[in-house]
């Protein structure tokens, strides 16, 4: 039943939370954007632009997404405003920006939890699927770059001046753009809270127990696929008790990981992704940017499913 209060609730605890944090990742990124330390870092993000013919200054933007991928978007959508970036350039450089994320998550997520709770089997498993997808993403981009793009130059110096600037001026623009971000954003997850408020979600978790059941899954595992569904965190905790406890066998972990990982996709990017993506790059190019990203991650999980299922 659909609950008013309960989805402004809920809306209101999960921006909170979430918008500071985009505001201080772009505040921080305009300050060092300021006084020229991100094109000093420019070189690092330079063969990856340059092998997918993007111009240069899409190596600023992905150096950017290594402390903010907000920030890094919010960039690329003020290029694309200003006329310096077209549509084609923006989101093949965000869908680029987002490859470093498994890079930073691999040591504050992957070696300190993942592995610890899943084991060395179960979890490497897990995380090389992670870099799968992440790999999946990167040669799209390549392919897609040199397919449809024509390598030409855009400079750093053209779009990106550091003289007269000041902290206040940093955050003044800052402002400005975090100001509709930040109203868009409010209004995607109200949106997003009341399609999870009337049940939409949980219809899609329903389909889990049939497939489960096919898969020949013991009945024990089914809780914690689910529980990972809802929070990965809470669901590593209890395959790695169902692991250490024998109720399950490493093989039905992975197996289960992987189905749970096909379901959590979709409402992970509903929840969180796809708000931020269109806030900054509108409709058409948020959506656009999200079911690119979130159909290459799908399909690198289902074809890893099925040939481990095929191996065993």
């Amino acid at each position: 039943m659909f609950k008013l209060y309960d989805v402004l609730l809920s809306t209101l605890s999960f921006t909170l939370r979430v918008l500071p944090i985009i505001f201080f990742g772009m505040l921080a990124s305009e300050v060092l954007l300021g006084f020229g330390l991100l094109k000093r870092l420019e070189k690092i993000g330079k063969p990856l632009t340059k092998l997918a013919n993007l111009p240069d200054v899409c190596g600023i933007a992905f150096v950017t997404a290594i402390g903010s991928p907000t920030a890094s978007n919010a960039m690329l959508q003020d290029l694309r405003e200003e006329g310096v970036l077209k549509d084609r350039e923006v989101l093949l450089s965000s869908i680029l920006n987002s490859t470093v994320v498994p890079l930073k998550e691999t040591f504050t997520y992957h070696l300190p939890v993942i592995m610890p709770m899943l084991g060395l089997y179960v979890g490497g498993i897990y995380v090389a699927t992670l870099w799968l997808g992440t790999a999946a993403l990167l040669i799209f981009v390549i392919v897609c770059g040199r397919l449809i793009l024509d390598g030409r130059s855009v400079a750093v110096e053209m779009v990106i001046d550091c003289k007269d600037f000041s902290f206040k001026l940093a955050l003044r623009k800052t402002l400005k753009k975090f100001k509709r971000i930040g109203v868009v954003f409010v209004v995607v997850t109200f949106c997003t809270f009341t399609l999870m408020s009337v049940g939409l979600i949980d219809r899609t978790e329903t389909l889990l127990l049939p497939i489960a059941k096919a898969l020949n899954l013991p009945s024990i595992a089914i809780p914690a696929i689910a529980t990972y569904i809802a929070s990965p965190i809470v669901g590593f905790s209890m395959f790695g008790s169902l692991l250490q406890s024998g109720a399950i066998c490493e093989k039905d972990a992975i197996i289960s990981l992987l189905l749970g990982s096909v379901f959590m996709l979709p409402i992970l990017y509903i929840r969180f992704y796809f708000p931020q993506w269109i806030s900054i790059f509108g409709l058409r190019l948020g959506l656009l940017r999200g079911l690119i990203s979130l159909s290459l991650m799908m399909v690198t999980r289902v074809v890893v499913l099925l040939l481990f299922l095929k191996i065993y």
